[in-house]
């Protein structure tokens, strides 16, 4: 992937790693939007860094992807690169009962959305000349920390499928 000229989405760009990689590609000439659910905090950084813009987004909610994406494609048309950052880690316990509500978040979160959020930029990115798919993942993905089991394997399911990925389909 180069690093200039691009037109890049970014998820969890209202704060932390997705804030600093949104700062730098901007620092690199790029057209920069971010996405997240703080609206507050994307004004913030969008204030601080002039050109970029935001989109509200829930990362949770399939149809409010469907809807941001769309967003974007048609504000901006030559988007060409997706950065699936957005991620939350909730310790957890592996040794008692599943917290059901730190259970789904997370997976919603780390999973489902990445790869909601993928799908609704593909047949776009099929119809440009270059395009790139970045997902967040972790190196707790290959050696998982037992107080985030949780967030450890929404984190190696995501390496996994972004491998699978890597390989055109032929019908």
């Amino acid at each position: 992937m180069k690093l200039t000229g691009n037109s890049v989405f970014i998820t969890g760009g209202g704060s932390g790693i997705g804030q600093a990689f949104a700062e730098e590609f901007h620092k690199r000439g790029n057209q920069v939007i971010i996405a997240g659910r703080r609206e507050e905090k994307l004004l913030s950084v969008v204030k601080e860094n002039p050109g970029m813009d935001y989109v509200v987004l829930n990362i949770q909610d399939p149809a409010d992807i469907v809807r941001a994406a769309n967003q974007v494609i048609a504000k901006y048309p030559a988007v060409n690169v997706l950065f699936n950052n957005a991620g939350i880690m909730l310790m957890d316990t592996v040794a008692g009962a599943v917290d059901e509500k730190l259970l789904t978040s997370t997976i919603e979160t780390n999973l489902y959305g990445p790869i909601r959020l993928t799908a609704a930029f593909l047949e776009h990115f099929k119809q440009l000349p270059s395009a790139t798919i970045l997902k967040n993942s972790s190196a707790l993905a290959f050696t998982p920390l037992a107080s985030a089991a949780i967030y450890s394997a929404t984190k190696a399911a995501i390496h996994s499928y972004t491998l699978s990925q890597r390989f055109p389909r032929v019908a």
